[in-house]
């Protein structure tokens, strides 16, 4: 057989093993996400888990995290690429002319040329590279969820933020009421001789601060609104209104003891599971360090062609190992392995405080939940009592028995009461959703059994 033909066919024969080779590469379908819900219009009024649906979507900080995990997925791809051979063509066309020669003239030369390089053997490098890829993306998942979680609990502390500056808003409202009320009453009474000027001027006055407390709750209430829409992630001038969420699951956890909690979050946490990836990466960036000091092992092949015109048709073909070894690299080799191990001891280090961090975020959070849990119930009680204790002064007022002085400090008690029940109903609910936050629990679903009242 001639040299054009054993030519042609080795020729088809490398590309044939080329296109396998490459034939090989899995195809990744990306999922699909939800759709999701419409932003909110102005007045629109919120239930808890469509106020979390909305924050997941908008909120910046998820679609950072997401497409940070979504970089590390590409990256870990990047990481195969040592595995697969690397094939380069090239082509070059070349005009020759030749003058003022006894045979002056030209010569065209085309030519291509083909080559191979496969990585064979580096010692552990491009292995340990992958699994660093591997764990860097393990890594970023899991900040991803923690991120989730963090969102999550913004909305959910924004949303009964909302909600409690709501209902104190109408607790100041009432109160303005009553002491109106006292007043008329005072009023009343100075006109039938039986009271004072100075009991007209205490209720007035009385009747003042709760006119300023209203005024005051007003405003709580517009920067309440302010925070929900920016976690949100919608205009922070957007008239917000959310449905009164009295409670939600998870108020269990509180009956468990600290130490099974504190190995919850350890095995539950994504910022710790988070932490231990990047150590395992850390750790492969060692492996991929110390490989740098020793020999590579390389495939290598090439084919080519030229084509003269007026000349010869050459074909060349050639396939080879190569051995790289590193002989001195002025000590980088040793300082890359030193910086990749302190490297290492940092993450671990800043893992260790991770996990003290946490430990501490979970006994304060358990601590604060048993407090609001007594505080409800305390708080309820102190409403109903000075609400009865109200009535009385306001009867014995009205009767010509008791003085005015009783009556504007049952007011004042009654709503600075009303007031202490408001907030311990939402610090209860906003202290189960830390408690599950510092656990690594915090999940919607949590809160598709929310009360409303």
């Amino acid at each position: 057989m001639d040299s054009p033909k054993r030519f042609r066919r080795a020729s088809k024969l490398f590309l044939i093993l080329v296109a396998a080779v490459f034939s090989v590469n899995a195809v990744i379908h990306a999922a699909q996400p939800l759709p999701c819900p419409s932003a909110p219009a102005a007045g629109s009024v919120l239930a808890l888990a469509q106020t979390i649906d909305i924050a997941l979507c908008n909120n910046p900080r998820t679609r950072q995290s997401w497409i940070a995990a979504k970089v590390s997925a590409t990256q870990a791809e990047l990481a195969r690429v040592p595995y697969r051979p690397q094939v380069t063509g090239n082509a070059g066309l070349d005009r020759s002319e030749t003058r003022n020669v006894s045979n002056p003239g030209g010569a065209t030369d085309l030519s291509a040329v083909l080559t191979l390089s496969y990585l064979l053997l580096d010692f552990g490098g491009r292995e340990a590279g992958l699994r660093q890829a591997q764990e860097a993306l393990t890594a970023a998942n899991w900040t991803h969820s923690a991120t989730v979680q963090t969102v999550i609990l913004g909305a959910v502390t924004a949303y009964y933020q909302l909600a409690g500056a709501s209902e104190a808003l109408q607790s100041a409202r009432a109160a303005e009421q009553s002491s109106m009320q006292n007043l008329e009453v005072a009023r009343a009474r100075l006109k039938a001789g039986t009271a004072t000027r100075a009991d007209v001027l205490q209720a007035q006055t009385a009747n003042s601060q709760d006119r300023l407390n209203r005024v005051q709750s007003e405003g709580d209430l517009a920067n309440a609104q302010g925070v929900l829409a920016s976690a949100l992630g919608v205009p922070v001038d957007l008239d917000l209104k959310v449905v009164a969420s009295r409670d939600f699951g998870a108020g269990e956890v509180a009956e468990q003891n600290v130490p099974s909690l504190l190995a919850m979050a350890k095995q539950q946490r994504p910022d710790l599971a988070a932490a231990q990836a990047q150590i395992r990466a850390a750790r492969e960036n060692v492996r991929i360090q110390e490989s740098a000091g020793r020999p590579v092992l390389s495939l290598s092949g090439s084919l080519g062609a030229t084509q003269s015109a007026p000349g010869s048709d050459p074909r060349t073909g050639a396939v080879g190992l190569s051995l790289s070894v590193p002989l001195y690299t002025g000590k980088r080799t040793a300082y890359q392995k030193l910086l990749a191990e302190q490297q290492l001891e940092a993450q671990i280090a800043a893992t260790d405080r991770l996990g003290q961090d946490a430990a501490l975020e979970v006994w304060r959070a358990y601590q604060d939940l048993r407090t609001q849990r007594q505080s409800v119930m305390s708080a309820e009680d102190l409403a109903s009592s000075a609400q009865e204790s109200y009535n009385v002064a306001l009867g014995r007022y009205k009767s010509g028995v008791g003085t005015v002085t009783d009556l504007l400090n049952a007011q004042a008690t009654l709503a600075n009461a009303n007031q202490q029940d408001i907030q311990a109903r939402y610090r209860w609910n906003l202290a189960k959703s830390s408690l599950a936050r510092a656990l690594g629990i915090l999940d919607r679903s949590m809160f598709d059994t929310a009360n409303t009242r």
